[in-house]
């Protein structure tokens, strides 16, 4: 087991967002005999839209990228064709590339079909272009602009724009990574629980793996157990046995953390093995980016911040069980309310979970005082107001007669 104070400096790491491998910030340094601080464009300079390879589909262009042969600033411009005109529909900030770097930065921008994407740079050495197609290309750092003040030019910017069709994709794949419940244990109806976990590594060098423990109802700062693993490079782990092979605990509920030198994509199957099959339920790692939090803000989806669970259940042939993973190094107060479409049902319960710790309520329905109904209610798991913690929340609905269960993570809307 790590010590405490080696552990608190992972955990907060964790908490932070800073994540092994994530995208390179700007970079502030000498380069090209300018200095390339983030700031407001010269008047000089060029902007070139990208003529050929328009915006495909509507939605928010998160990344971009941009190469320079010598060095130079560089700035991502989107413009809309509206009649004879190009209005701005956003602009990133102002970045810095070193000399061949090709820089990837991150941006908020709502796009739509047909739109341009291109860049602007005030530094006459900055930008690069090959002939591979056609570009709009006008002197100055423009804005909305009508079109003949563009030129067609043959060659295409030296830019690349994350279409909202792939990078709008959410990618398992993390440095660190959360399974938000893992278990060995006995159950209801003479069910017998146990997790296998199979780890891959999506780096080309080998990873390394610390595995946390956190077992249900404690303070896990100082994790309940901890352990080491070294993949090999693209190399699968398959543990069969997590919490016996790993942390050597026979019996125990709770969730994991994976923190790694290489992003990981893992997912474990909780099985029942007292019963007729061992299919089990799937439990995907998820990103602790993907923690939901406190995060109302003017301007954003207000329900952006909620998880909502489907489908909750409690019957003759059927039973559900609710869990929540607290991320954070402080205790989570969380609130489950029940609704049948926009009415609530039953008694809403508030939840205190220590740090880093789990729980998972047992039949949820009996629990929020909700009697047996005859179709499936909605469950909304959220961080009780001006809480700082984040967590992860998911519902496991268990069929009565066989023991096989389903898990379903919370699901929420786009906070845009």
């Amino acid at each position: 087991m790590m010590p405490t104070e080696i552990r608190f400096f992972v955990r907060t790491l964790f908490v932070a967002g800073v994540i092994a491998g994530a995208l390179p910030p700007a970079v502030h340094a000498q380069t090209a005999g300018i200095d390339p601080v983030q700031g407001t464009p010269s008047a000089g300079g060029q902007t070139v839209l990208d003529s050929d390879h328009r915006v495909t589909s509507s939605g928010i262009l998160r990344y971009w990228r941009a190469y320079s042969t010598h060095g130079g600033r560089a700035m991502l411009k989107v413009f809309r064709p509206e009649g004879d005109r190009l209005v701005l529909v956003g602009a990133s900030g102002l970045v810095s590339l070193r000399p061949g770097e090709v820089g990837t930065f991150e941006c908020s921008i709502p796009v739509s079909r047909n739109d341009l994407i291109g860049c602007y740079c005030p530094d006459s050495n900055c930008i690069d272009r090959s002939f591979q197609g056609l570009a709009m290309v006008s002197e100055g750092d423009r804005g909305t602009s009508d079109l003949d003040e563009f030129q067609e030019q043959s060659g295409v910017p030296a830019l690349f724009a994350s279409t909202t069709l792939s990078f709008d994709v959410p990618s398992r794949a993390a440095a660190n990574l959360v399974i938000p419940v893992v278990g060995r244990t006995p159950g209801a109806a003479g069910t017998r629980w146990a997790t296998s976990l199979e780890i891959f590594n999506t780096g080309v060098e080998e990873a390394h793996v610390a595995l946390y423990f956190n077992q249900s109802g404690r303070d896990n700062t100082t994790p309940t157990a901890s352990g080491q693993a070294v993949i090999s490079a693209r190399g699968l782990l398959v543990l069969d046995d997590l919490l016996l092979e790993t942390f050597g605990i026979e019996n125990a509920v709770g969730s994991v953390d994976l923190i790694a030198s290489q992003r990981l994509i893992a997912h474990a199957t909780i099985s029942n093995l007292g019963g007729g099959g061992t299919f089990g339920q799937g439990v995907p790692a998820v990103p602790a980016a993907w923690g939901l939090g406190d995060d109302e803000a003017p301007g954003l989806e207000p329900n952006a911040d909620i998880a909502y669970l489907f489908s909750v259940v409690e019957n003759d042939q059927f039973r559900t069980n609710v869990g929540v993973a607290n991320l954070a190094g402080v205790a989570l107060e969380v609130d489950l309310e029940a609704f049948d479409g926009t009415s609530p049902v039953g008694v809403p319960v508030r939840l205190i979970i220590p740090p880093y710790s789990h729980i998972q309520v047992n039949r949820v329905l009996d629990v929020l005082e909700i009697s047996q109904t005859a179709s499936p209610l909605r469950l909304n798991v959220s961080a009780a107001p001006g809480s700082t913690a984040r967590f992860l929340a998911y519902s496991s609905r268990v069929d009565n007669v066989t023991g096989d269960a389903v898990l379903l993570l919370g699901e929420r809307e786009p906070p845009l």
